[in-house]
C-alpha cells in the first residue's frame, strides 16, 4: 500500500454506528459482554484512590533530602521497594553503578572594584522548618568541570545558541571571560556547552525574577514564586545518548566495560548557578554596551548590558567529584494473566536534588499509589491480562540514567513486548490535566479523562476542563471547527527531558506523560522544594493527585484488559500532516526550496471515520495477530542508525531538539536538515520519511487484515 493510503485505514478501525458514537473508543476494543465488567473494576480501582494514602506516601518520600547515592536516597529505595511488596507485586531491585556527580566546594565573589562574597546556597526560611536540614547541599550543576577563574563579565541572556551567535555578530568576544546565562530558553547543558565553545573560562547560571520571581506573583512563603536566594540545581549533561556517561548502548552494571571519562565530552569550565540576588551584585557593576533586544532584559530595577567592562572581575571556584556511585531502579511486576510478555510499564524517578517534593515526588506518590490499586484488585482475583510494570526510576536528575540503563538492559524484551510507557515526573502539580505522547495513545488518555471528575469542581469531568480551557487558548477565526472538535488535539508532542526518553526515543514504544498543572508558584530544584512549599501551593486536600492517578489507572488498565489494545493508528496521519505543514514553514523562513518536503510527502486529507471490526467476530489467533500488528506499529519508525550525530536516538518519528533538549523535534532527520540548510541531508532525510511511511502504511495494511474475520469465524 502506498504511503497515501494510509488515511483509508480510517474507514476499518474507526467507528461510526449510533452505538459506537455512544462508546468511547478505547471501551469498543472489550467485547460487548465485558465491557459493563471491566467499567466495574475501574470503578472500584477509583473509589479505592485515597487521600490518605497518597499524602502518607508524600510524606515519607520527601522527609529528608536523598540525592542519588547518599543514605537518604538509599532508605529511599528500601522504601518504595517495601510497599510494592505490600502491594502485592514482584519485587526486582535492579542495582546499577552509574557515573555521577556530587558537589564538594563552590565560592563565588565579585574580586574588584571591590571583593564580594556571593551566596551559592539557600539560606533556611523561618515558616519552613526543612530548609534548614543539614544533609541540604550547595547549589551545584552536576558534572560541572572543576576549576578556579577569575575574569570580566559577559551577559548572554538564555545562553542559547542564538544568544551566543549575536554575542559574536556583535562582536562581543567570550574568550577567557565569565559568562552569566539566565534559566530558561534551553537545557542548562546546552548553556554550558555554547559557553565552553565560545572560549568562556567559567559560566554562572541565575535565576532571573522576570521568569520565576516577582513578576510572576507573590515570592515563597508569601505565596509560591522564587525568592532571590532560590538556586536551580542540575544536569549539565550533553551527550548524544542518555543514561550513564561511560556505559552507552550496554547496561551500567559493576563490571560493565566502560569509556575512560577522560575522552567523554563532559564540561571542562567550572559552572555555578545562583539566585538573582548574587547576580544582581555583578550585572548591576557591568558598564559596557545595554543588551541589543528588548528580550535580553530581564527585571531587575536597572538597564542590563553585554560586558562588565575592564574593571570588574569576577572569581568562580568550583570543586566536584565525579565516580561510579551505586544506586538503584525499583520495578515492581504485576503479571499478566493471559499475555506475561506483554508490557505496559508506569515509571517516575526517585532520586532528587534535594527534598523533591515537587520533583519528582509529585508524580512518584501517585505511581506508588496506583501500584497499591492495581495490587490489591489483583490480590481480589482481579489480575490484569497484560504484564503491568511499575518503576521508580534512579538518577534521572543525573541524565535520566536510571530509566536509560533499564531500558538498555531490557531492549530486546522491549522491542519485542513493550506496548506503551507512561511517564508520572512532577505529574501531580495542579488541577489542569496535561498530556504530551505518542499520536496512537492519544485518544486512549483523552478518553480516561471523559470518567474522571475535575479536581474541587465533581460536577465537571477532567474531559469537559480540559477541552474549554483548549478551546479558549486555541480561539482564532482561521481554525478549523473539525480541528477545535477534535479532542486529540488536546495531546502535545514529547520532547526531552525525563524517563520517557529511553522508552520512546531509543525502543520506540508509545509513551505519554500525564499530570496535573496551574499551581502558581516553582521550587524547581531548589532548597525550597518541601512538603511546606507543595501543600501551600498545590494544596493540601491532594485533589490534584487523585485526579492524575485515576486518570492514569483507566489508560492502564485499558491497555493491559482490553481484547484489542487501545492503539489509535488514525492518529498517525494527522500528526505527521501537521509535522510536514510546521517543516515546510521553517523551509520557507530558512530560505530553503519547500517543494522538496512539499510534493512527495503532503498527505491525504483527513481522516474519516468508518466501521471497526466486530471485536465479538475474531477468534483467539485472529485477535492475536491484530494486537501484535498494533503492538509493533510504533516499531515502523525504528532505524537502528538513529538521528545524524545521535545514534542512540533512533525514533524517526520524534527525537528531542538537538540544540534546546527539552522541545521536541518531529521527524528529527527533516528538521535537522532545515536547521543545518542541507539540501543534501534534506533530500536524503525525505527519501527515508517516504519509506518510513510507506512501512507504516504495509503495517496498516496487515492490521486490516488481521481484523477481518476468518471464514471459519463468519
Amino acid at each position: 500500500m502506498a504511503w497515501k493510503s494510509i488515511p483509508m485505514l480510517g474507514i476499518v478501525l474507526l467507528a461510526a454506528s449510533a452505538l459506537a458514537q455512544e462508546i468511547p473508543f478505547s471501551m469498543q476494543c472489550f467485547r460487548p459482554d465485558r465491557r459493563q465488567s471491566h467499567a466495574a473494576y475501574e470503578k472500584a480501582l477509583n473509589e479505592a484512590c485515597n487521600p490518605a494514602s497518597l499524602r502518607t506516601f508524600h510524606e515519607y518520600l520527601a522527609s529528608e533530602p536523598h540525592l542519588s547515592g547518599t543514605e537518604g536516597d538509599r532508605r529511599v529505595i528500601n522504601y518504595i521497594a517495601a510497599e510494592f511488596a505490600k502491594a502485592g507485586l514482584e519485587v526486582e531491585t535492579h542495582w546499577i553503578w552509574p557515573y555521577l556527580s556530587s558537589p564538594i566546594a563552590a565560592e563565588l565573589e565579585i574580586i574588584a572594584p571591590e571583593r564580594i562574597a556571593l551566596e551559592v546556597t539557600e539560606p533556611p526560611i523561618d515558616a519552613d522548618s526543612d530548609t534548614a536540614h543539614p544533609n541540604l547541599t550547595i547549589g551545584f550543576n552536576a558534572y560541572s568541570g572543576s576549576g578556579d577563574a577569575t575574569a570580566e563579565v559577559v551577559y548572554a541572556n538564555y545562553g542559547r545558541k542564538e544568544d551566543f551567535e549575536k554575542l559574536k555578530s556583535l562582536g562581543v568576544d567570550c574568550t577567557g571571560k565569565v559568562v552569566v546565562a539566565r534559566y530558561g530558553g534551553n537545557f542548562r547543558g546546552y548553556k554550558a556547552k555554547f559557553a565552553e565553545q565560545a572560549g568562556a573560562a567559567a559560566l554562572i547560571i541565575y535565576t532571573d525574577p522576570a521568569d520565576s520571581g516577582y513578576m510572576r506573583g507573590l515570592m515563597y512563603p508569601e505565596g509560591g514564586w522564587a525568592t532571590e536566594h532560590q538556586i536551580q540545581r542540575g544536569s549539565l549533561q550533553t551527550m548524544p545518548y542518555s543514561g550513564d556517561p561511560l556505559t552507552p548502548n550496554i547496561e551500567a552494571t559493576e563490571s560493565a566495560p566502560r569509556l575512560d571519562p577522560r575522552e567523554v565530552d563532559l564540561p571542562n569550565i567550572p559552572v555555578q548557578p545562583v539566585g538573582w540576588a548574587a547576580a544582581q551584585k555583578i550585572l548591576e557593576r557591568m558598564t559596557g554596551r545595554p543588551v541589543p533586544e528588548e528580550a535580553w532584559q530581564g527585571a531587575l530595577p536597572f538597564s542590563y548590558r553585554l560586558e562588565g567592562g575592564p574593571d570588574l572581575r569576577v572569581r568562580v571556584m568550583v570543586k566536584q567529584e565525579r565516580r561510579l556511585t551505586k544506586t538503584a531502579n525499583i520495578i515492581g511486576t504485576l503479571r499478566g494473566s493471559k499475555y506475561p510478555d506483554e508490557l505496559i510499564i508506569v515509571g517516575c524517578h526517585h532520586d532528587a536534588w534535594c527534598f523533591g517534593a515537587a520533583d519528582p515526588l509529585a508524580g512518584t506518590h501517585v505511581l506508588l499509589e496506583s501500584a497499591r490499586l492495581f495490587g490489591e484488585a489483583a490480590k481480589r482475583g482481579e489480575r490484569p491480562e497484560r504484564t503491568v510494570i511499575f518503576a521508580a526510576w534512579a538518577a534521572e536528575e543525573h541524565g535520566i540514567v536510571g530509566s536509560s540503563e533499564w531500558v538498555e538492559a531490557n531492549i530486546d524484551r522491549l522491542m519485542k513486548g513493550g506496548v506503551a510507557y507512561f511517564n508520572l515526573d512532577m505529574a501531580a502539580m495542579g488541577p489542569l490535566f496535561g498530556a504530551s505522547g505518542s499520536p496512537t495513545l492519544a485518544t486512549l488518555i483523552v478518553d480516561a479523562t471523559r470518567d474522571v471528575p475535575q479536581p474541587r469542581e465533581p460536577a465537571r469531568t477532567v474531559f469537559e476542563e480540559w477541552t474549554t480551557r483548549k478551546r479558549a487558548i486555541d480561539r482564532n477565526p482561521s481554525t478549523p471547527q473539525s480541528l477545535l472538535d477534535d479532542p486529540t488535539r488536546l495531546v502535545g508532542s514529547m520532547g526531552g527531558g525525563s524517563d520517557h526518553v529511553g522508552f520512546y526515543f531509543h525502543a520506540c514504544i508509545p509513551s505519554a506523560s500525564v499530570g496535573g498543572g496551574g499551581s502558581r508558584g516553582t521550587s524547581y530544584h531548589s532548597n525550597y522544594d518541601t512538603l511546606c512549599w507543595y501543600r501551600k501551593v498545590v494544596g493540601e486536600d491532594y485533589e490534584p493527585s487523585l485526579m492524575v492517578t485515576r486518570v492514569l489507572n483507566i489508560a492502564v488498565a485499558r491497555l493491559a484488559r482490553a481484547d484489542i489494545l487501545p492503539i489509535d493508528p488514525t492518529g498517525i496521519a494527522p500528526a505527521v500532516a501537521k509535522h510536514l505543514e510546521e517543516l515546510e514553514q521553517r523551509a520557507i523562513t530558512s530560505g530553503m526550496d519547500p517543494d522538496i518536503i512539499k510534493t512527495p510527502l503532503t498527505p491525504a486529507p483527513a481522516l474519516t471515520s468508518g466501521r471497526r471490526p466486530a471485536v465479538e467476530r475474531l477468534d483467539p489467533h485472529e485477535l492475536d495477530r491484530l494486537n501484535e500488528h498494533l503492538r509493533l506499529l510504533e516499531r515502523t519508525w525504528f532505524a537502528e542508525s538513529g538521528q545524524p550525530d545521535r545514534p542512540w536516538m533512533r525514533s524517526t518519528f520524534m527525537a528531542p531538539d538537538r540544540d534546546s533538549g527539552y522541545s521536541a523535534w518531529p521527524l528529527p532527520r527533516l528538521r535537522q536538515a532545515v536547521e543545518d540548510h542541507d539540501a543534501h541531508a534534506l533530500a536524503d532525510a525525505v527519501a527515508d520519511i517516504r519509506a518510513r511511511l510507506d512501512s507504516v502504511g504495509r503495517t496498516m495494511d496487515a492490521i486490516i487484515a488481521s481484523g477481518e474475520p476468518s471464514a471459519e469465524s463468519r
